[in-house]
């Protein structure tokens, strides 16, 4: 037999073999060709996120302040009212022990008024933001804090009523009681004199 022949009747039997590969292979590329084209009906969305609230300044700058009227820390029976004020600059601080820009200012504001104590000079009133007596006479015995003029707002509505979102803030009050500068954050010694001399220069 030649090899014509051979090739001949080995034919049928590549046929075979090779039938089921390429069957193989045009299914695949059919399957991609299908993924690629494909359009799903429906495409899932990420979740809508929930809208952000920020707060709301009140409108108290070059306005008239804000009147109220508190207990006196240390003297609770004793209260002030904050327009009885009027023909001093003042430092309307709001500030509670648990904040610790508060507790670096304290000791300044000690300082501010130890260095300003004549009635016709500038007034530092620290509001305490919610608290009780006892939780600033804890405080200011453990950090040996005093001669501060603090008013109690247990209630809060003092602080809401000016917008109090967030401690300290400090709002600059010149001598005809209207709210000249807000103070958000920490203040400092220096920016305590830059403000009042500026109240001064412009009264």
């Amino acid at each position: 037999m030649n090899e014509s022949n051979k090739t001949r009747k080995l034919s049928p039997a590549l046929i075979l073999l090779i039938l089921p590969v390429l069957g193989v292979v045009i299914g695949a590329a059919l399957i991609l060709n299908e993924r690629e084209t494909a359009t799903p009906d429906f495409v899932p969305l990420p979740p809508t996120p929930e809208p952000v609230v920020l707060p709301t300044l009140v409108d108290v700058v070059d306005a008239p302040v804000i009147d109220f009227e508190l207990p006196v820390f240390g003297r609770e029976d004793d209260t002030l009212r904050l327009s009885n004020l009027a023909g001093r600059v003042v430092f309307l601080n709001f500030w509670a022990t648990w904040c610790e820009p508060c507790k670096r200012e304290l000791p300044t504001f000690a300082q501010f008024g130890r260095d300003n104590p004549d009635a016709d000079d500038p007034l530092i009133i620290a509001v305490n933001y919610g608290e009780t007596p006892q939780q600033i006479a804890d405080y200011f015995a453990q950090n040996q804090i005093d001669g501060l003029n603090v008013l109690l707002d247990q209630d809060q509505r003092a602080g809401d009523s000016y917008g109090i979102f967030n401690l300290p803030v400090t709002f600059v009050i010149d001598q005809r009681g209207i709210v000249r500068y807000p103070k958000y954050g920490e203040i400092t010694l220096d920016e305590l004199y830059g403000y009042a001399q500026a109240l001064e220069e412009a009264s």
